[in-house]
């Protein structure tokens, strides 16, 4: 049986296996016919269960919450019919739902401790988020919203240097694709409106200091990109924007930091002895390996939360996309 590619029998299956459990128990909790919402040929689904699913797809107003109270309803009675023709069919006493079953508790209830320690992880104080603020003004004070077109050249990395300095001496971005075509070279372009924060930074350090109709190359390990900034607007985020964004990055590196530590103490205190085939293991290498984990530094791929991107309005763009892709479509 393929439990391991079917997530959704296992989780039927977990779900059946908790329920179960609960059944056997004579102490269970009386519950009060407020409590159930329906009856499947006898079994019950309680409110509770309804509510667990409906917290965990985040904000929802009054009218989306009861028509997803009324689908995850329709999911448990569905769940409910097919967990009993599961029971008929003994597949409960079979030895991969068993392993499956008992994968899926370890699974759940390891993150539920790791879940528990990262609470305690320290929030950023005031003179941090000030800080970070202040050293990433692309990000926020200085934020901008660029206009791109980019034409990515297939060449030789022994090309490189000969076809870059080529490039850098031809002025505009029409031109550029011109010569590449005459001189038989592949290229693709495309173009696209990028915010600061959904580029890498150290990209977005490159772009900064440039100003419209400005261009740099790139280079790749397979190709030279040619980036064109055809437009640019300014799109700054306050500080009070910006705070609760930054108060969860920080957030998220100190819990990253809590959870190699926490996984770091847990190794030294366990007993861990491999064997078999895998008794060339050592603890100390899986310490040593746990300890060069990455925390949420800000990698260059980083991007700034969604909540910071606003839409450039109609009325505001620097250049109409229309008129800006012409000159490189017919290349």
């Amino acid at each position: 049986m393929q439990y391991k590619k079917n997530p959704i029998a296992l989780v039927l299956l977990l779900s059946f296996f908790i329920t179960a459990c609960g059944e056997k128990k004579e102490s269970a909790p009386v519950k009060s016919d407020s409590q159930v919402v329906a009856k499947v040929n006898g079994d019950e689904i309680l409110i509770h269960q309804v509510n667990f699913q409906l917290a965990r797809m985040g904000q929802l107003n009054e009218e989306q919450s009861k028509l997803a109270a009324k689908q995850i309803l329709q999911k448990l009675v569905e769940q409910q019919l097919l967990k009993r023709q599961a029971v008929d069919a003994k597949l409960d006493r079979d030895p991969n739902v068993v392993l499956a079953i008992e994968s899926a508790k370890d699974a759940i209830l390891s993150q539920a401790y790791l879940e528990q320690v990262l609470q305690k992880a320290n929030k950023p104080s005031a003179s941090e988020l000030d800080g970070f603020y202040e050293s990433h003004p692309e990000l926020f004070s200085d934020r901008r919203v660029f206009r791109l077109q980019e034409i990515v050249v297939d060449v030789p990395k022994d090309k490189f240097l000969e076809v870059e300095s080529k490039l850098k001496e031809i002025k505009g971005i029409n031109n550029i694709a011109t010569w590449l075509k005459d001189n038989n070279y592949v290229f693709s372009v495309n173009s696209n409106v990028r915010p600061a924060e959904q580029l890498p930074l150290a990209m977005l350090k490159k772009l900064q200091p440039l100003k419209a109709d400005d261009f740099l190359i790139v280079p790749t390990d397979k190709s030279l990109n040619v980036v064109h900034i055809a437009a640019i607007q300014p799109v700054p985020v306050t500080k009070d924007k910006a705070a609760p964004i930054i108060e969860q990055y920080f957030l998220n590196q100190n819990k990253a930091v809590l959870a190699k530590d926490t996984m770091k103490k847990l190794y030294e205190a366990a007993n861990i002895e491999f064997v078999g085939a895998f008794s060339d293991m050592k603890k100390q290498n899986l310490i040593a390996s746990s300890e060069k984990a990455p925390t949420t530094a800000l990698p260059e791929n980083d991007k700034v939360d969604k909540q910071v991107s606003e839409p450039v309005s109609k009325e505001n763009e620097l250049v109409d996309s229309s008129n800006l892709d012409k000159g490189l479509s017919g290349l």
